[in-house]
């Protein structure tokens, strides 16, 4: 009998079947190939305290989306840059944080007509492991089997948070469990997101 390990590597291996074919699934070839548009990102959150999370931003930066830091508290953030912006029009955001930030935001996005279209909740394991629970476009979900190899998970998650497409017909669910290098001031569970839009 397959273990629950091995049951959840078998899933998202059958997930990516669909993309095995491809010779490439760097961002800048999937583009070329003639991938649909992706989702414009106004910014990506981060929180300073954590070091997976600064990774994140440091990669987000170097993709060139525009980042912001918090410490916690995302108050500062809505109050002297996301209300001004969410006024003038939705406006896409994503980062990594903890469960306070997200819920906060998440709630804020709904007057403007938006939602929580991507989440993965990595959670460190006992055996040193991280395991990513991922929900969000199907597309997204196939790319994020390259999770179950990268021990730099952080910078894997921010290129695929900026590939997340415009159009997002089907949502997917999926785990993937995979090597990590971690940060001695991550805490057990974090969390990575991306707001967008409603569609129609």
């Amino acid at each position: 009998m397959a273990s629950r390990r091995e049951f959840l590597q078998m899933g998202v291996a059958a997930l990516a079947l669909p993309i095995s074919s491809h010779a490439s699934l760097s961002p800048a070839a999937s583009l070329a190939d003639g991938e649909p548009a992706t989702t414009p990102l106004y910014k990506m959150v981060f929180d300073e305290r954590f070091g997976s999370s600064r990774v994140f931003a440091e990669e987000a930066e170097r993709l060139g989306v525009p980042i912001h830091g918090i410490k916690g508290d995302m108050t500062d953030l809505w109050y002297h840059d996301l209300y001004a912006r969410w006024k003038q029009g939705p406006a896409a955001i994503a980062g990594m944080t903890a469960h306070g930030a997200i819920f906060c935001l998440e709630r804020l996005a709904w007057d403007q007509r938006m939602r929580v279209v991507f989440r993965a909740d990595h959670r460190y394991l006992a055996d040193g492991s991280i395991e990513h629970a991922l929900s969000g476009p199907t597309a997204m979900l196939r790319q994020a089997a390259e999770l179950s190899k990268e021990a730099r998970w952080a910078s894997e998650m921010a290129r695929l948070i900026t590939r997340c497409p415009a159009s997002r017909p089907q949502l997917s669910l999926a785990n993937v469990i995979g090597p990590t290098i971690r940060h001695a001031d991550d805490p057990e569970h974090l969390i990575s997101w991306l707001i967008a839009p409603l569609q129609g």
